[in-house]
């Protein structure tokens, strides 16, 4: 409260507060300071031929070994880095350090300020034992683990740690190293680019249709229905974990519908969709779907149908194993056969046919289905749910 000058005026002078007066200062004089401007290089020396992928394990320690010179790797321990591109190809190695018989040192600031400038997606670290000895130390596993935490704040991947000798080697995402997805990651680019959307999924990244299309263009997939449809085969994956994470129904619901709020809006249509009637149902809805029908809870024997299953999504409350599921799409066929479930057919849904199976628990599908009249020949079934005519608005 502000007090008028009046009243003031009246208080006792020994009741008034005083306060110092700090005088102004004022800078001068201050030495300039000469700054220098810092450059990185990046240069690609010629390097060690290489014919042929890194698609197993000891495709990696051979071209490893290839990198070291004649008798070094029986004389001192050195630290080989493997950087890698988003389709996993060799964007060169880098021999980071060298020490002595039986150490060496490894910086994790050097190994990734080089990953960063060179733009590498993943890596693979390597180190030799001159000793013969392919087990990894307790210093070896520590360095792992920094670098795993390390590179993962820059959306690095590290893939493996090999322990190299003159005659075998050591990989120790082979070994059941956690945090390590090993060089399984290094084959067909459709799995690579399904594997990058679901990380991507997870750290929830934001992407829109030019974003997931640019993504997709860098492991050479161009075509836009591929892209679409291998996009919505990674959330069906992130989706299905979700949905048999610990927690009850409303917790797994609740974190679905996170993943659909942050999910890149797969908005791509075609003629041939449209006359196929392709619609996918929201991941929020499906679960739900599923879990009316009891396919999270399956009883001893029960199997599931899904007459027109799309990628899978009216499956993700369930398991697999419990479903015989048909799609007359090709690329959608082939998404489904990735995924485990018992029976995988590819027939006209708009025309009757025999499902493989005397009797279902319950069948999910969409309203392609029902418009076309659809029913199964000799089939019985428990419970119907159709669920296509509902649609999410946000």
């Amino acid at each position: 409260m502000v007090l008028p000058p009046a009243v003031v005026a009246q208080l006792p002078k020994d009741n008034c507060m005083k306060y110092p007066v700090v005088k102004e200062i004022v800078l001068g004089n201050v030495p300039e300071i000469d700054v220098p401007e810092i450059q990185v290089s990046y240069s690609r020396a010629s390097g060690k031929p290489f014919l042929g992928k890194l698609t197993e394990t000891e495709d990696v320690a051979r071209f490893i070994r290839s990198t070291f010179d004649k008798g070094d790797i029986d004389l001192q321990e050195q630290v080989i880095i493997l950087y890698l591109n988003a389709a996993n190809h060799i964007l060169g190695y880098y021999r980071h350090s060298r020490g002595s018989i039986h150490m060496v040192m490894a910086d994790i600031r050097i190994i990734l300020g080089t990953a960063l400038k060179c733009g590498c997606l993943a890596m693979i670290i390597a180190h030799n034992h001159p000793s013969g000895v392919t087990k990894p130390s307790a210093p070896d596993e520590q360095l792992t683990i920094k670098l795993i935490k390390g590179a993962a704040t820059c959306q690095i991947e590290v893939l493996d740690h090999y322990i190299i000798t003159r005659d075998s080697y050591y990989s120790m995402a082979a070994n059941g190293f956690n945090g390590l997805a090993g060089v399984k990651k290094l084959g067909d680019p459709v799995e690579q680019f399904v594997a990058r959307v679901d990380q991507d999924l997870r750290q929830q990244t934001p992407h829109n249709k030019l974003s997931i299309e640019k993504l997709a263009a860098s492991f050479g997939i161009t075509d836009k229905t591929l892209v679409k449809e291998l996009t919505e085969l990674a959330i069906v994956n992130r989706a299905r974990e979700l949905a048999h994470e610990p927690g009850s129904t409303r917790e797994r619901f609740d974190r679905i519908v996170e993943l659909y709020r942050t999910q890149v809006n797969l908005s791509h249509r075609t003629s041939q969709s449209i006359l196929l009637q392709q619609y996918s149902t929201p991941a929020p809805i499906s679960y739900l779907a599923g879990v009316f029908c009891g396919i999270d809870r399956p009883s001893p024997g029960a199997f599931y149908f899904e007459p027109s299953a799309g990628n899978g999504l009216l499956t993700i409350a369930g398991n697999p194993r419990d479903f015989i599921v048909n799609e007359i799409d090709t690329v959608r066929n082939k998404n489904l056969q990735k995924q485990g479930f018992k029976l995988v057919l590819k027939r006209d849904a708009t025309k009757p046919f025999v499902a493989e199976q005397a009797s279902f628990q319950a069948v999910l599908t969409n309203i392609g289905m029902r418009k076309a009249g659809y029913r199964p020949v000799g089939t019985v079934f428990s419970s119907i749910t159709c669920i296509a005519g509902i649609r999410c608005w946000t």
